[in-house]
């Protein structure tokens, strides 16, 4: 047991200089203008973007409007959307839900971030190529304004994970990356990240604790109650606070409700 106490304690101090390695580098000044507009083909399953009158669209206007709810008490500008599980239909929401927020009357300013940086799905189901991304600007000091997205949809702003880095929860648990959350969170009106699963990886929980809140989605008649119970747990114990649940089918991704206020 000592040995495997020694390790764990040797393995902690690791991850612990190389966040404060991150932490230590020059920091980037973000000028957050979209450049780059790029022609894109987007997955019809982003039922918001083809069929924005849809029945399933006004499902997403909902999920719009709850949100807004939940900002009457406290703000909620920047939120995680994470999963259980794989394939639980949590990027397709994320990217309706964003979708559907850009086309308010309002004319918010909506930024959409895939922080899933194991497993990018965001620009692939936008039908876009990107250069560089979220890991590049917090590993390589890449420039953001060279990042960001411009898809042709009014207030909307996409930010692509980048390459595959081999330290994505140090780099979310980095300064630089507390440094950036703050900056967008100033200058958008609404910031969505995009992030793997609670239970596969603890990116999700590292990244909604430095959100106003984490929002989960459930795929209906798939995933069991206690999955969702130790996903909660896992929320739970990295301080990040649940705003509420999505519940999804995964062959249509209709969002039924988010209806659990805390």
């Amino acid at each position: 047991m000592g040995k495997i106490t020694e390790a764990l304690k040797k393995a902690a101090q690791e991850r612990l200089a190389r966040i404060e390695k991150l932490d230590n580098r020059e920091e980037v000044k973000f000028e957050f203008i979209a450049k780059k507009q790029v022609d894109s083909k987007i997955d019809p399953r982003i039922v918001t973007f083809h069929d924005p009158k849809s029945s399933v669209s006004e499902q997403y206007k909902m999920l719009r409007t709850n949100l807004a709810a939940l900002g009457t008490k406290k703000p909620v500008k920047v939120m995680t959307i994470t999963s259980s599980t794989h394939s639980e239909g949590k990027t397709i929401t994320a990217i309706n839900l964003a979708i559907s927020m850009a086309h308010d009357l309002n004319n918010k300013n909506i930024l959409l971030v895939d922080a899933d940086m194991r497993r990018a799905r965001i620009t692939r189901y936008l039908g876009v190529a990107s250069e560089s991304g979220l890991s590049d600007i917090l590993n390589d000091g890449a420039n953001i304004d060279q990042a960001l997205l411009n898809i042709g949809i009014n207030n909307l702003t996409i930010l692509p994970s980048g390459k595959i880095p081999h330290n994505p929860a140090e780099l979310l648990g980095s300064g630089k990356f507390k440094n950036l959350v703050a900056a967008l969170k100033n200058k958008y009106d609404y910031v969505i990240f995009d992030t793997p699963p609670i239970i596969s990886v603890t990116d999700a929980g590292i990244l909604g604790a430095q959100t106003d809140g984490v929002i989960m989605v459930i795929q209906a008649n798939r995933t069991q109650k206690g999955v969702v119970k130790h996903a909660e747990t896992l929320l739970r114990q990295a301080e990040a606070k649940l705003l509420g649940y999505i519940l999804t089918n995964i062959q249509y991704h209709i969002p039924a409700y988010i209806y659990r206020y805390l």
